[in-house]
């Protein structure tokens, strides 16, 4: 009743973020608090006129009722879908008052179902026998989405090729960990497309949520399988145009019904296990004589991080560096990938500081953290996080991509070139500063950064910007 009489603080929220939503709910007023504020309006369709006290709890009651009922349904959708839901509560001045009770909110606990829903289980064993070559992709996942043993079972058949970003949390000595490094040399070979045509798989069967290498996507929609199955109990896109049938059910529980079907390693895991031989070496002296560049930096850091961390990755660059490297044992990684742009990153570290056990790593670009670092203002920053600012002055990942860069318009609107400083923003916000320059300056640097502290600290890396889209060229090249 407030909405379209010229209040401020008003206006029509419902529905407003509807076609990015899972589920929304829209709670009805309080009518026990500022009751008489409510009834002077000639708008408001909440009280009727002339109700008495008892029929005022009784609506009250009714208000209770739904708004828990509500309240149970989204949130329910959103634990269970894994996706964003909006909540629309409407308050009447005052404000400030408040009392503190104990909330036993239930949230129904639905549990997927380990039933194939749009395959069946026999057609599933057909589909995974009769395909010479398996890739598996891995995309963004929790630590536990499959257990030792389905990870051991796709290992130990030796048609499957196990493909994994880092981002989904999958550690196994038989898995692929480096999309970009595997693929990208491929591209610029004289023979590019038959070497593309004997990596193409059969069957392509993929889990977990958005892909990060261009690459991979890039590959398998120039050289599609014959078949895509996507496992995932919730959606499936067809990222690779392939057609994908969705398998709903969890990842484990596909995995743990599909049987190996050989221990011998065809020729299709031979060239992957080969060409990995090959990149893991020509990558090892590579990065040893690297100059001091963004490339250099992140691979410096990531053998640095304690193996107990919680590894939170910016949009754009960082994430995409971090595939060509190992990650630290025992961490888990993490990136806000969906639309994939740079602002929130530094509000899901800090949320993440906040609600982990363990400790919290933050590795971003300057734009990234410039960005977003009003989520560093407030007073709930555990004194574990720690944050990496990559300061290459500007969108460092548009000089990667192809086009015209030595321009006056590419610098201001693309690069968004700059001459800012870290420092400042981190001592306003009470953490703890470092700078390092080079190479051997963030040698120094690192030693003490993970260290108990009794504040948040905040490491600043100066990169020259001139040089980083150069090393990462020479760098594929190299792998060649």
């Amino acid at each position: 009743y407030r909405i379209d009489i010229g209040d401020g603080q008003t206006l029509r929220q419902d529905g407003v973020f509807e076609r990015m939503l899972i589920d929304q709910a829209h709670l009805q007023q309080d009518v026990s608090h500022a009751t008489d504020t409510i009834l002077q309006s000639n708008q408001q369709t909440i009280i009727a006129e002339g109700l008495d006290k008892d029929g005022l709890g009784e609506l009250q009651k009714g208000v209770d009722q739904n708004n828990k009922k509500q309240l149970e349904k989204v949130l329910t959708a959103a634990i269970i879908q894994k996706g964003p839901v909006h909540i629309n509560i409407p308050m009447e001045e005052p404000l400030y008052e408040y009392r503190e009770a104990s909330s036993n909110l239930p949230v129904n606990s639905v549990k997927v179902s380990d039933k194939a829903q749009d395959i069946s289980l026999s057609e599933m064993h057909r589909i995974w026998k009769e395909a010479n070559s398996v890739l598996v992709l891995a995309g963004c996942a929790s630590p536990d989405v499959l257990s030792k043993e389905s990870q051991n079972n796709l290992a130990a058949d030796g048609r499957v090729v196990v493909l994994t970003e880092i981002t989904s949390n999958l550690s196994h000595s038989d898995f692929h960990a480096h999309i970009d490094q595997l693929i990208a040399p491929v591209e610029d070979l004289p023979n590019a497309t038959a070497h593309f045509a004997s990596l193409q798989p059969d069957l392509l069967v993929t889990f977990g949520g958005m892909i990060v290498s261009k690459k991979v996507k890039s590959f398998l929609r120039n050289h599609p399988p014959k078949k895509h199955l996507h496992i995932d109990p919730k959606k499936a896109y067809d990222t690779f145009y392939a057609d994908v049938e969705h398998v709903k059910c969890l990842p484990n529980q596909f995995f743990q019904k599909i049987s190996v079907d050989s221990n011998e390693e065809n020729s299709y895991k031979n060239r992957w296990k080969n060409l990995s031989k090959i990149r893991r070496s020509s990558h090892h002296n590579f990065f040893l004589n690297a100059p001091f560049s963004d490339f250099k930096a992140i691979g410096t850091i990531m053998k640095s991080v304690p193996g107990n961390y919680h590894i939170q990755w910016a949009n754009s660059t960082p994430i995409r560096y971090a595939m060509f490297f190992p990650v630290p044992k025992g961490s888990h990684s993490f990136c806000n990938r969906g639309t994939s742009g740079i602002e929130g990153s530094v509000s899901t570290a800090v949320g993440a500081a906040v609600a982990s056990n363990n400790p919290t790593l933050l590795i971003t670009g300057d734009l990234s953290f410039f960005y977003d670092a009003n989520a560093l203002w407030q007073s709930h920053l555990p004194n574990t996080l720690r944050i990496i600012v990559i300061n290459n002055r500007g969108g460092g990942i548009f000089r990667i991509l192809p086009g015209e860069k030595n321009t006056p318009t590419f610098q201001k609107y693309f690069e968004t070139r700059h001459d800012l400083s870290v420092k400042h923003l981190a001592r306003q916000h009470r953490c703890a500063y470092s700078k390092a320059k080079s190479l051997l300056g963030l040698h120094w640097k690192l030693r003490s950064f993970y260290k108990p502290s009794r504040r948040p600290k905040i490491l600043e890396i100066n990169t020259p910007p001139e040089i980083n889209d150069k090393v990462l060229m020479e760098y594929f090249k190299a792998l060649q």
